[in-house]
């Protein structure tokens, strides 16, 4: 699935300038590949004092997202220490819905914000995986001179909970098999997750297998107490 236009996002972050803007996306997969997620984002105490002084409510440009933001999906104002703005959430019975619900909310130019700073997000599921890849946008472009200004006006990641043996990436520690994945905004960066649904040997099988290793044994001592 591709995310296009970055315009309108530029517009927004550039309207915050020298603030700060956090943008979170958890994904959540349930064992039969159903699942949930939700899409944070926040505005520091100077964006939002600076929103106030300019006429508009304390979340700014966000409310247009609340006002556009296509049925089916729950929202709520929200807040996390200082940070204050919206959370979008639904829910979705397999990957195919999933990947609807992300293109009802790019059709509709100010929900698409939510999604712009993934550039390109795909799933793949075969037999025994489930396959997340994608990329993130380059928000900003900027010289060596500006870069450490610029990371500090945008602090994203994308955080993926998933069933199964997580084979890629392949980290040390995985805690509540969940993997995030950092985005500044300042350059385009790939992330991919693979993860083994099903076991190699499934339990039918496995006791299949079982059955004729013993039943093998069985021939054999039979065979060597008949020679006796």
């Amino acid at each position: 699935m591709k995310f296009k236009s970055v315009y309108s996002f530029l517009i927004l972050f550039l309207f915050f300038s020298a603030c700060e803007v956090k943008w979170d996306m958890e994904i959540t997969f349930n064992e039969d590949l159903s699942g949930s997620y939700n899409i944070a984002v926040l505005i520091d105490q100077e964006a939002q004092l600076y929103a106030t002084d300019t006429g508009q409510s304390s979340i700014g440009g966000l409310d247009a997202i609340l006002a556009n933001l296509p049925e089916g999906f729950g929202s709520s104002i929200y807040q996390e220490g200082d940070f204050l703005g919206i959370l979008i959430r639904n829910n979705f019975n397999d990957v195919s819905e999933l990947e609807s619900q992300f293109a009802l909310l790019e059709s509709e130019e100010n929900s698409a914000l939510l999604l712009l700073p993934i550039e390109d997000i795909d799933f793949l599921i075969d037999e025994r995986h489930l396959t997340v890849s994608g990329k993130f946008a380059e928000i900003f472009v900027t010289d060596d001179e500006n870069l450490e200004g610029f990371k500090r006006i945008f602090d994203g990641q994308l955080s993926i909970k998933v069933p199964g043996e997580i084979l890629e990436p392949q980290l040390n520690e995985i805690v509540n098999n969940t993997i995030i994945f950092e985005n500044d905004g300042l350059s385009v960066k790939t992330f991919e997750l693979v993860t083994r649904t099903k076991p190699l040997i499934s339990q039918q099988n496995l006791i299949i297998i079982l059955f004729i290793v013993l039943s093998v044994v069985y021939f054999f001592v039979r065979q060597k107490n008949k020679k006796k």
